[in-house]
């Protein structure tokens, strides 16, 4: 007989009694999770109510839900909305009163809507808001600056892509926003020498300062670099900038620790000559995209006696370049030749050998070395953590052993298109700490060296195993088994892959992202187990898998209520299966091409019930077939169409893939 209570303790819950202190402090470890936290405050009131004052930071899916949202939770320091495709002056005005004392940061850089109006009411009644990001907002007018103007205590402001805004706009910015620290205006191009300068006068706490693709001249360098505080500049793309405008440098920047003149093609070793009496502090340096990297060049860098990173992507670089870089005093410990031409074996190890502090290395797309550079590489640097090699074409099967014997410490390994066998798979296991391993198109790896992976690696996060076509359920399974913090896998086009890999992977209840596009054997039944298993899933795309169909629509309702992007293209779901994904309320992006089942009416319904979606990826036909008010209303909800008119191909063979692609690089 079950025992009665005792009077005086009926209705007695003992977590009330915890301080409260305690309870954030479980609140916090549980933050990585959101599903933890929802069953935390779901447990009693108290943690309800405990859950509601402890959570500072919102990202909500769709505007109508603010007004609820923020009246449970009081406390709201930093606000996402962009996932709000839309977002109107009236929910500003909300927001602005609601979270007036504790709002410091608002994120509007994927929405529209708002205008100058909202902006107002923000910057008025929220004092403590000290960071704006506008990006992508190109209907915003030098009214919306005016706006934001008013924001006194603001010292981050993000504009990238305010392409409507000019010099007036940005100047009242400088003149009302004086405690700014941080600003981006990249890509503004009705900004120039005028507002920039204005700016740099007015606000004297700037850091960073990001100026990409602006028509700028050495008009407004001299200002800028009179920042006493400046560490961070960003002058990408800014085609009006030339050696004669760096020469303001030699007056001295001695702050200035980061700068990025990537796709600056009028800039050469004589302007950056000038950095080396004006920055001597600086740290970082990208020159991507830009002038030949010569000897000249590296003579002109070589006194800077605190730089630890070079990028040098997409250059044209000459053996006496790499050589020059060689013979620098000070250790790099980040260095970037992604896609430059010219690098040898003979350049590369000049470099490797004197450099051993490197971190990091990116090589991707240096079709010139060979086993020599892999020898010399992780025989001088074995502090590597992260190395990215794809498509090093002449690097043998036998110099990814080194890798492994020699460089304990990579987290990051990029191995795509490369030559890689199972036993160099053996070796890199030994790489306990890899959390990001990429094997694309690796078409000499089997199950066989997966299982050293999963055996070895344990710390595994992300795993890239697109177009490795010999790959089977055995490496999955092991992979499942032995990373259980997986977060995403790329199966995509291995051709045996069947159910027991998914059944395998829905026990890694971490899995956000899974891309299985091509793998024909995948059933329902599969993703079935993989939702039920994965239910902090966000992305999925099972195009190209014909056995997957409204059976597995069903589960993913249930179960996946994360989901926020899928692709159905060329499966057998029909209108019924996509109706159903209509009660995943998170659900933003959907792309269904070549869809046999689908019709005009269910494809109407299905837009019409699935409310929050953002983008849709149709075929073009249906852009007569559909209403067009229909269209007209989801626009003006916040959905974009994008319209397709592509043909079914026929897959390749992966080997005859790959030759056309080598066919295709110079």
């Amino acid at each position: 007989m079950k025992k009665q209570k005792p009077d005086n303790l009926k209705g007695f819950n003992p977590f009330n009694q915890l301080p409260q202190e305690i309870i954030f402090t479980i609140l916090d470890l549980l933050n990585s999770n959101p599903l933890d936290i929802k069953s935390f405050s779901l447990a009693c009131k108290s943690f309800y109510a405990a859950e509601s004052k402890h959570r500072t930071s919102l990202k909500p899916l769709r505007q109508e839900h603010l007004p609820s949202i923020l009246s449970r939770y009081p406390n709201i320091a930093h606000l996402h909305l962009t996932r709000c495709s839309r977002v109107s002056d009236t929910c500003l005005s909300f927001v602005s009163h609601a979270c007036a004392s504790s709002l410091r940061s608002i994120d509007l850089s994927r929405t529209h809507l708002f205008s100058a109006s909202g902006l107002l009411g923000l910057a008025l009644n929220c004092n403590n808001l000290v960071e704006v990001d506008l990006s992508n907002a190109t209907e915003l007018k030098d009214s919306a600056m005016a706006a934001v103007s008013q924001a006194k205590n603001l010292e981050k402001l993000w504009l990238a892509r305010c392409k409507s805004v000019t010099d007036l706009g940005v100047g009242c910015v400088a003149v009302g926003c004086r405690k700014l620290k941080s600003i981006c205006l990249k890509w503004c191009l009705g900004v120039g020498d005028l507002g920039v300068g204005l700016l740099a006068v007015k606000c004297n706490h700037i850091c960073y300062l990001d100026l990409s693709y602006l028509p700028i001249t050495s008009k407004c360098l001299s200002p800028i670099l009179k920042l006493q505080h400046l560490e961070d500049l960003v002058l990408e793309g800014c085609f009006g900038i030339d050696d004669d405008s760096l020469a303001v440098l030699k007056h001295g920047c001695n702050s200035l620790k980061s700068l990025d003149v990537s796709t600056c093609q009028n800039i050469s070793h004589n302007g950056l000559s000038s950095l080396v009496s004006g920055a001597v502090g600086l740290q970082q340096l990208t020159l991507a995209h830009g002038s030949p990297v010569t000897s000249s060049l590296g003579d002109s860098l070589k006194k800077f006696s605190m730089l630890q990173s070079v990028k040098l992507d997409g250059c044209l670089i000459s053996y006496d370049g790499l050589k020059t870089i060689g013979n620098w005093c000070p250790s790099l410990r980040e260095l970037s030749l992604s896609k430059c031409s010219g690098v040898t074996d003979e350049g590369l190890s000049s470099i490797v050998t004197r450099h051993k502090d490197l971190r990091k290395l990116d090589i991707t797309c240096c079709r010139k070395i060979t086993d020599v550079s892999i020898s010399r590489i992780t025989n001088s640097c074995n502090s590597l953590t992260s190395l990215r090699m794809e498509s090093c074409t002449l690097v043998s099967r036998e110099a990814f052993v080194l890798i492994g014997q020699r460089c304990h410490l990579l987290e990051e390994l990029d191995l795509t298109d490369n030559e890689i066998d199972d036993k160099g798979l053996k070796y890199i296991s030994r790489c306990s700490q890899l959390s990001n391993l990429k094997l694309g198109i690796c078409l000499n790896i089997t199950d066989e060296g997966l299982i050293h992976i999963g055996r070895g690696c344990s710390k595994l996060l992300e795993l890239d195993l697109y177009r490795s076509v010999e790959i089977t359920d055995s490496g999955i399974i092991a992979i499942a088994q032995g990373c259980p913090g997986l977060e995403m896998i790329n199966i995509a086009y291995c051709k045996d892959i069947t159910d027991h890999s998914l059944l395998s992977l829905s026990k890694c209840s971490r899995l956000k992202t899974l891309e299985s596009r091509g793998c024909s054997m995948i059933t329902s039944l599969g993703l079935t187990a993989v939702a039920v298993g994965c239910k902090e899933l966000t992305k999925l795309d099972v195009k190209k898998c014909p056995n997957i169909d409204d059976a597995g629509m069903l589960p993913l309702t249930h179960f996946s209520q994360n989901l926020r992007q899928i692709n159905l293209s060329h499966s057998s779901v029909t209108d019924i299966g996509l109706l159903s994904l209509a009660g995943i309320s998170c659900l933003q992006n959907i792309t269904i091409l070549h869809l046999k089942s689908l019709t005009p009416t269910g494809l109407a319904a299905v837009l019409l019930a699935c409310g929050g979606l953002t983008k849709v990826k149709l075929q073009a036909e249906f852009k007569w077939l559909l209403p067009h008010r229909l269209i007209e209303h989801l626009e003006a909800r916040g959905c974009t169409f994008q319209w397709r008119d592509k043909v079914l191909q026929v897959e390749l063979d992966p080997k005859c893939w790959k030759l056309r692609l080598e066919d295709l690089m110079p």
